[in-house]
């Protein structure tokens, strides 16, 4: 019989540190710039032009012309004797392959050098890489002001994937009713910043839904899909994933574990004082997204940045749900 457990998700807060009253997703928001995804063009021999052309999409810059969205590597096999591209060739690659892209998650996330993504390599394979319709939407609801959209993947099951979205809706909006705000007193912060913020300062969760089977959504679905060891084993269970800041997916819920208790676990970080403000202190990993953050975060900050905090990290458990096998 199923039933929910709890799976140790491991989160570092400061012991000591000055806590700041900002909301984990606004501060989030206003400072964490995402990482860059590492995508290696494999290939045995030299690339075609067509394939060269393709690449080009990488080549573009941020709006700071600073670097590019992704950091692209490439590797001839027939020259390299690295054991794990080796590996994936032959797992991925067909008779008539001539070249394949590994993304791998970046490297400040704890999934770092983890194989996200694997596919050939052509101008759509390209494209699905840089951006995708429900990317897109993601990007709109979190600069729209959103504490955090809910990304549902559904099972193909529709009892199950329909119980799974009420259990979210019905959560997120008693959420949105208990959870209040501090004020700007409490953040020290001026009530002119709040009020001339470009993004408004709100409480706000929706829930956008993907279809298993998209194939415009193959890259943003296996990098949620391949970022817990196990969860390509419950295919046949809706998932959820919580997304905040810029982009970062703070863990997976599963089947039956997207209960009201669980999801409420999960906005009360989102939406908690920000207790550390090092980055890679807080859980989560980062979505490879096609967008200036700055540009839509504007120059009116609620949050102060710290320095960098130097005492002992606390460990602390955050329970996500998932169904037991």
């Amino acid at each position: 019989m199923p039933l929910v457990i709890g799976i140790a998700f491991t989160m570092l807060i400061s012991v000591g540190a000055w806590a700041c009253q900002v909301p984990v997703f606004r501060y989030a928001l206003e400072r964490w710039n995402p990482d860059r995804y590492h995508i290696v063009v494999l290939s045995k021999g030299q690339l075609s032009s067509a394939t060269e052309a393709s690449l080009k999409a990488f080549a573009k810059v941020d709006a700071k012309d600073k670097e590019s969205l992704v950091e692209l590597t490439r590797l001839d096999l027939q020259a390299s004797p690295d054991d794990q591209f080796q590996k994936l060739w032959k797992l991925h690659a067909q008779a008539d392959t001539e070249s394949l892209f590994v993304a791998l998650y970046p490297n400040r996330s704890s999934l770092r050098k983890q194989v996200a993504h694997v596919s050939s390599i052509n101008a759509d394979t390209v494209a699905g890489i840089m951006d995708s319709p429900v990317r897109q939407e993601l990007v709109k609801r979190l600069a729209g002001g959103d504490s955090a959209v809910w990304l549902l993947v559904q099972s193909g099951d529709k009892v199950k994937d329909d119980a799974a979205q009420a259990a979210l809706e019905k959560q997120l909006a008693l959420d949105t009713q208990r959870i209040a705000l501090p004020t700007a007193e409490e953040m020290e912060v001026s009530k002119a910043v709040l009020e001339e913020a470009k993004i408004k300062f709100k409480i706000s969760f929706s829930v956008l839904t993907i279809k298993r089977d998209d194939p415009k959504e193959k890259f943003l679905l296996d990098c949620l899909m391949n970022s817990e060891a196990d969860l390509a084993d419950f295919k046949d269970q809706p998932m959820a994933f919580p997304v905040f800041g810029r982009g970062i997916v703070l863990y997976a819920l599963v089947g039956q574990g997207i209960t009201g208790e669980v999801i409420s676990t999960a906005t009360s970080f989102i939406v908690g004082p920000c207790s550390c403000q090092v980055k890679e202190q807080n859980p989560g990993f980062d979505l490879l997204l096609n967008v200036d953050w700055d540009s839509a975060v504007g120059d009116k900050l609620v949050s102060v940045p710290v320095g960098t905090v130097e005492t002992a990290p606390k460990l602390l458990t955050i329970p996500p749900g998932k169904n037991k096998k």
